[in-house]
């Protein structure tokens, strides 16, 4: 059995992987500040994982964490395009730069591997389809630029110091634990609390519009390879 850092552990996804981990038996160590995550959504795995509240902006804090484990599962971050835009400072400081501290944390403990969520959003609105890694990135928000800004940094880590990176850009992802009230949720989500709440599901624009979705169980499965 492996021996896991969960950054974000209490969010939406990062939850899901803490419950997939323990349920393989894994050891599983939580950093979340708990800005968007929340306890609740390890109320099931709490007594099995050592839970850390902090922030990944807290360099002597990041340096213990990363502290004999064998994989990091990065996923800590300011998720919302539009904070990103009303506040980019914050986000290149949370996004792009706690992935450098990460990074240079787990290069220094002799962590094995580290998987991190990156996005599609940095294909920007380049129409092509599919979506291939070869593509060209074309970031339209800070969000976005933060997170090309981290899969080169782990490019830079795994050919300078021979880290293990992996980044996933993940679409939008579904599923349970997804908040619908939520800034952050997504159009899925809210369609079924409008639906069970006996209301029509409100939709935008005329209806044509069309987006790529990805199960949250799914996302966990990749993660769970590429770890």
């Amino acid at each position: 059995m492996s021996r896991y850092l969960v950054t974000g552990g209490a969010g939406f996804i990062g939850s899901h992987l803490c419950q997939r981990l323990c349920a393989e038996g894994h050891t599983v160590r939580v950093i979340d500040n708990l800005s968007t995550g929340r306890r609740e959504n390890l109320a099931d795995i709490l007594s099995e994982i050592e839970f850390v509240e902090g922030d990944i902006r807290d360099v002597a804090l990041l340096a213990e964490v990363v502290q004999q484990v064998d994989c990091v599962l990065h996923h800590a971050a300011i998720v919302s395009v539009p904070a990103s835009v009303e506040q980019p400072l914050v986000e290149q400081e949370v996004n792009a730069v706690g992935t450098l501290r990460l990074l240079e944390a787990a290069r220094q403990a002799g962590v094995g591997r580290v998987v991190f969520a990156s996005s599609a959003s940095v294909y920007g609105n380049n129409p092509q389809m599919p979506k291939h890694e070869d593509m060209p990135p074309e970031p339209e928000s800070p969000y976005a630029v933060s997170k090309v800004m981290g899969e080169h940094y782990a490019r830079v880590y795994s050919q300078i110091y021979g880290l293990e990176v992996v980044g996933l850009r993940y679409f939008n992802v579904f599923g349970p634990r997804q908040m619908p009230s939520s800034p952050y949720s997504g159009v899925i989500s809210i369609f079924v609390a409008q639906m069970r709440a006996g209301e029509s599901p409100t939709l935008c624009g005329d209806g044509h519009q069309s987006r790529d979705f990805v199960y949250v169980g799914d996302v966990v499965e990749a993660n769970m390879r590429a770890s």
